[in-house]
């Protein structure tokens, strides 16, 4: 049979039971002497046996133990981080104190944001010139534009007409020898000059005609997506200047103040915000009891400050702590029982679990115990009489007490299952004296 047991301490405890043990019977052994002396001196007396009735029980072996153990660990919250600006600039506004709290996503505090805006405004009145020239390519030659370039590839057709025509007579003039070489070479190279002015208005009037030439208008687009990219970096960059909380919780440290300046190239914490109702308690145990404590979904108690808080899941980590040669397990708290036991991080909680151990020996009440030599304890067994009549004799029993706790004791010595022991009242009783079991069973 399994009990749990206080280990550490069940030695002044034991010692206390006994006293107060030995004091409430030490009176009736008193009465009690006082009585057989009075009979010792009727007539008669010393002819009768008179047996002492006490409570018996028989020893029931057992070969395991359960034995109490207690871990301490602490509390923290499941949550806790030093926030800092990701861009760079001075600290315009710092909204909160330590003490405050805060819900998911609130603005802590902000970065001044004058140059960026700046910026992005330059930007912004670059991408509206060119969307401009797109939609323009995109709409394509106007038609007064497209009737003008048509109206000068027959003006200069009319003048190159002409010229040929002049360039045709002086030819004539030419071999007549009314006008010199040099002349007609001159209409001659006006024809062609016209010719390539012409060829130069017909294809500028096809241009027009044919519309803007698709690698036009995707070099104008490539322009607008390069705006939009610096755009989008500089909403990120302005984005970056909000300092919000990631999670609600407690502002517990606040390390700047408005005014200071912060890099990326040095990065440095505004404030500290540790989660708010959600905690955890990490326990560190030996390795054999880890998996076990697990296993069995977290068997063990909890207690802060004499009041006991519940875990929801426990896990354990995967490494060994080198000094103490612990595994952390980490239980998630119950936010009611939490709550109610006024739960904060940084606490000192307990760990109440069992532990079997293999031990031979059996448990006996408190009362069955005296103390005996060299730091052993002793019982009173029941010898039944030799001639199978007759009152019992008290022997004893020499015990070593491996733990106890409130009301018994672990002991073990030279008994077996067959052994009938007195279970209270050890105090009044003497080597040899005649009892008369009243049994009370099995222990």
């Amino acid at each position: 049979m399994k009990r749990s047991s206080s280990g550490k301490s069940f030695l002044p405890t034991l010692l206390g039971l006994l006293l107060l043990v030995a004091v409430g019977f030490g009176a009736n052994a008193l009465v009690a002497a006082r009585s057989a002396h009075a009979r010792e001196r009727e007539p008669g007396a010393g002819a009768e046996v008179r047996a002492l009735p006490v409570e018996t029980m028989r020893l029931v072996p057992t070969d395991t133990i359960d034995v109490p153990r207690t871990f301490t660990g602490q509390i923290t919250a499941r949550q806790s981080t030093d926030l800092a600006f990701e861009g760079s600039g001075r600290i315009s506004a710092l909204l909160v104190d330590e003490g405050d709290t805060v819900e998911a996503g609130e603005t802590i505090g902000s970065l001044d944001r004058a140059e960026l805006e700046a910026r992005r405004e330059e930007v912004e009145a670059r991408r509206i010139r060119l969307q401009a020239v797109l939609d323009e390519l995109l709409e394509g030659p106007r038609k007064e534009s497209i009737d003008a370039a048509r109206s000068n590839v027959e003006a200069i057709q009319e003048e190159l007409d002409l010229a040929k025509l002049q360039s045709d007579r002086r030819e004539e003039l030419a071999e007549k020898g009314t006008i010199s070489a040099e002349q007609l070479d001159s209409t001659r190279a006006l024809v062609k000059q016209l010719a390539a002015r012409l060829a130069a208005a017909r294809a500028q009037l096809a241009e027009l005609e044919n519309g803007t030439r698709d690698e036009t208008i995707a070099a104008q687009r490539g322009a607008l997506l390069e705006l939009d990219a610096s755009l989008h970096t500089i909403d990120v960059s302005l984005e970056k200047t909000i300092l919000k909380a990631p999670f609600a919780g407690t502002i517990t440290a606040r390390y700047l103040d408005e005014g200071a300046v912060v890099s990326q190239q040095v990065p440095s914490a505004a404030v500290r915000l540790v989660e708010a109702g959600v905690l955890e308690a990490h326990v560190g145990v030996p390795v054999e009891l880890a998996e076990r404590i697990v296993s069995e979904d977290g068997r063990g108690r909890l207690q802060l400050r004499d009041q006991t808080i519940e875990s929801t899941r426990t896990v354990a980590l995967g490494t060994v702590a080198p000094g103490t040669r612990t595994v952390t397990l980490i239980f998630d708290l119950s936010q009611e029982s939490a709550t109610k036991a006024s739960a904060r991080p940084g606490d000192v909680i307990t760990l109440h679990t069992v532990v079997e151990r293999e031990e031979h020996g059996a448990w006996i009440p408190i009362g069955a115990l005296t103390e005996s030599a060299r730091g052993l304890w002793s019982a009173f067994g029941v010898q039944a009489p030799a001639s199978g009549s007759g009152p019992a004799t008290a022997v004893r029993i020499e015990l070593e007490v491996l733990t106890a706790n409130e009301s018994e004791a672990f002991v073990r010595g030279t008994f077996d299952g067959e052994t009938t022991i007195v279970a209270s009242g050890a105090g009044r009783i003497v080597t040899g004296q005649a009892i008369q079991p009243i049994d009370q069973g099995t222990r």
